[in-house]
């Protein structure tokens, strides 16, 4: 159906992205690992992943193909859609995904929402061997600059993104999950929190 779509991105929002092909609006879901890395305007050409159901045709888009090719083997686990595929990959970079599952880390992945204990057991068992798992999932400075990337995308200036990401990296050094990270960095009422 499609493999990819090219042209001016319209507008986006941590969940979706409008492109625009020759006049014609195309609506995609996108991770939030997606988002941050998006222009906020201008040309792109996002990978897509057309998933056709009795209620609807949805779009998806992906800028890295490895990021397509874990959001189509996490659905062939039972019980994961596009939807619940897409959260996982909003939590964390997708080699970061990868590695945890590759690891069997059921503890880490029960933090991400919508995923109880069978979900993330079946994850791991069925997923464990498909996986490369790809060193570097995300290092800190890597967190932060994603952070404060994501945090000017929601309007914040630069100035305050930056030290509401480095207050967030010290309060939580263990966090791997962007999403995780970006709720706390919301929250943070200052730079001195």
């Amino acid at each position: 159906m499609f493999d990819f779509l090219r042209g001016e991105l319209a507008r986006k929002t941590p969940s979706e992205a409008v492109v625009d092909v020759n006049g014609a609006g195309y609506l995609l879901s996108i991770s939030l690992q997606c988002f941050v890395a998006l222009p906020e305007r201008g040309p792109v050409q996002l990978l897509v992943h057309a998933h056709v159901s009795e209620a609807a045709t949805r779009l998806f888009g992906f800028l890295e193909e490895r990021e397509r090719a874990l959001f189509r083997v996490l659905q062939s686990v039972g019980g994961v859609g596009p939807g619940l595929a897409l959260t996982l990959l909003s939590s964390e970079p997708a080699p970061a995904l990868a590695a945890r599952i590759a690891a069997g880390d059921v503890k880490g992945l029960t933090r991400i929402k919508g995923i109880g204990t069978r979900t993330a057991e079946r994850l791991v068992l069925e997923l464990k061997d498909r996986v490369a798992a790809e060193p570097g999932a995300v290092a800190a400075g890597d967190r932060e600059s994603l952070l404060v990337q994501a945090l000017q995308s929601l309007g914040l200036d630069r100035a305050d993104a930056a030290a509401r990401a480095r207050s967030t990296a010290r309060a939580l050094p263990e966090e791997g999950r962007i999403e995780a990270l970006l709720r706390h960095a919301l929250r943070a009422r200052s730079a001195g929190r």
